[in-house]
């Protein structure tokens, strides 16, 4: 298979659609205007920095 680069964007992207997929397997949602709090944002910031 021939390799691809893959952008940043569709990495996101890409993550977004199996985040709902799989709440929906779950039988919960995530709604559109979910906003995440200051405290996960401060929390994958550091998981971000040590990936």
């Amino acid at each position: 298979m021939k390799r691809k680069n893959v952008t940043h964007e569709a990495l996101r992207r890409a993550a977004m659609r199996s985040t709902r997929a799989s709440a929906a397997l779950e039988n919960r949602s995530v709604p559109l205007d979910a906003v995440r709090s200051e405290r996960v944002e401060r929390f994958l910031a550091v998981r971000k920095q040590h990936a």
